[in-house]
């Protein structure tokens, strides 16, 4: 009887716990900006042969994510 009763309080704390970091997790990324390209970046794309236009493209995918969805 009382193991049951102590099995019962530990998935109850375990499953509280995975709740917390879910939450946790979910804030995280919900707060996660959307920052333009940096300049390293920048270059390492000019480097792999993407002209400004592409680049610039990139640019307005990035600021056009939606992350609330």
């Amino acid at each position: 009887m009382i193991s049951s009763l102590i099995g019962s309080v530990i998935m109850s704390a375990v499953t509280v716990a995975m709740l917390i970091a879910i939450n946790y997790t979910d804030k995280a990324l919900t707060k996660a900006g959307r920052y333009p390209l940096t300049s390293q970046e920048r270059q390492i794309l000019i480097n792999a042969g993407f002209k400004l236009v592409d680049i610039e493209n990139i640019n307005l995918e990035i600021k056009s994510l939606n992350f609330d969805e």
